[in-house]
């Protein structure tokens, strides 16, 4: 995968505005933004500064202050959270606030933390990827593989390198790579939920040859 756009890690983003006083709501979304890898900023009510509720990426209304946000300004972006499944009124409040969505914890735990995320790495141009298969074994798939790689990463384009084939030998050992540090699929078999893009990348071993 090759994408001339530079990494997120190179410059913090801003994390979510989450405005709630529900201590027990703002637990579960600190724990949210956590497994996002975001740094949330926390109000009672809409931010007094100037911005603060339109600049957000994002904004996370608790049930309970919705009605201290009915006079901010409408934008996207704006999602109403709260835990209690049976709220007949949720969606009179949710429209009041001009919410995009009406999530519920924990049924919504996932897509929310998939929606942080985004938020945090930003949603770039897409990535040009490239799949080869072999039609048997020893075909040259995993050779043409590297060659295309090394070419990418030579012309100067950012470069990911991934062996699909659970019973190869390891792309890393086909470029001189096997002693480079980093993680290695088995690392990530058990791992569960979402992995950030920049965080996986960096622990990922480098290829000496071609950088990639």
């Amino acid at each position: 995968m090759t994408s001339e756009r530079s990494p997120v890690a190179e410059g913090r983003r801003t994390g979510p505005l989450i405005v709630t006083e529900d201590a027990d709501l703002l637990d579960d979304l600190l724990r949210l933004c956590a497994a996002a890898g975001a740094e949330p900023e926390v109000h009672h009510s809409v931010p007094e500064r100037r911005g603060g509720w339109e600049s957000a990426p994002l904004v996370l209304v608790g049930d309970d202050a919705a009605v201290r946000c009915r006079s901010a300004t409408r934008r996207q972006g704006v999602l109403l959270v709260g835990r209690d499944q049976d709220d007949p009124d949720v969606w009179r409040r949710a429209v009041e606030i001009g919410a995009d969505c009406v999530l519920r914890l924990p049924d919504a735990e996932s897509w929310l933390v998939d929606r942080i995320a985004d938020v945090v790495e930003g949603v770039g141009r897409q990535a040009l990827t490239v799949g080869v298969i072999g039609g048997r074994g020893g075909a040259g798939a995993s050779t043409l593989a590297c060659a295309l790689a090394v070419t990418a990463a030579r012309q100067g384009l950012r470069t990911m390198l991934i062996d699909g084939d659970p019973l190869g030998g390891g792309l890393d050992v086909l470029l001189g790579g096997e002693r480079a540090e980093g993680r290695r699929w088995p690392d990530f078999a058990a791992s569960k939920g979402r992995v950030a893009g920049a965080r996986w990348r960096s622990h990922c071993p480098v290829c000496t040859i071609c950088a990639c």
